[in-house]
C-alpha cells in the first residue's frame, strides 16, 4: 500500500472516528458524526422557536429549556480542572477566615477599601448618576 493510498483512507474516515476525534481534541469517546450534530442543531432551533411561540402566545418570559449537551474538548475539560483548583483554594482560604485563624490580618487586595466599600470610586459614565440610599446606578 502507498503512502498516497493510506492518506486517502484516513481522510475518507467517517467524522465520528477515533482518529479523527482525537484529531479534533474531543475527550473520552464522546464522538459525534454529522447526523448527531445537525440532530442537535435542529433540537436547539425547535427550542427557540418555542421560545418565540411561547412569547407570542402568552406574552411571558418562556420556561428555561437548555440546548442540547455537545461533546467536551480536551481543551474544556482542562478549563473544567483550572475552575475548580480555583474553587477549592477559595473555599479553604473562606474556611480559614470562618475559622477565625487569619483574625487581624488583611485580605490580600484589600488595601484600599474602607469597610467594604472601595476608598476611591472610579468615575461613572456620563449620563449615570449614583442612587444615594441602594448604592445602585441609573441611567439618565
Amino acid at each position: 500500500m502507498t503512502v498516497r493510498r493510506l492518506r486517502v483512507l484516513i481522510s475518507g474516515l467517517p467524522s465520528d472516528s477515533l482518529y479523527k476525534s482525537k484529531l479534533y481534541g474531543i475527550a473520552n469517546g464522546q464522538r459525534w458524526g454529522l447526523r448527531d450534530s445537525l440532530l442537535a442543531n435542529m433540537h436547539d432551533l425547535l427550542v427557540a422557536h418555542f421560545g418565540v411561540a411561547y412569547v407570542g402566545v402568552t406574552h411571558k418570559q418562556p420556561p428555561k429549556i437548555d440546548t442540547f449537551p455537545r461533546p467536551e474538548t480536551e481543551a474544556d475539560l482542562e478549563r473544567k480542572a483550572v475552575e475548580a483548583e480555583k474553587n477549592a483554594r477559595a473555599e479553604d482560604y473562606l474556611e480559614l477566615l470562618s475559622s477565625g485563624a487569619l483574625a487581624g490580618q488583611q485580605a490580600p487586595g484589600t488595601s484600599d477599601w474602607v469597610d467594604g466599600i472601595p476608598a476611591e470610586r472610579p468615575p461613572l459614565p456620563s449620563g449615570t448618576e449614583q442612587l444615594p440610599e441602594a448604592g445602585g446606578t441609573t441611567t439618565t
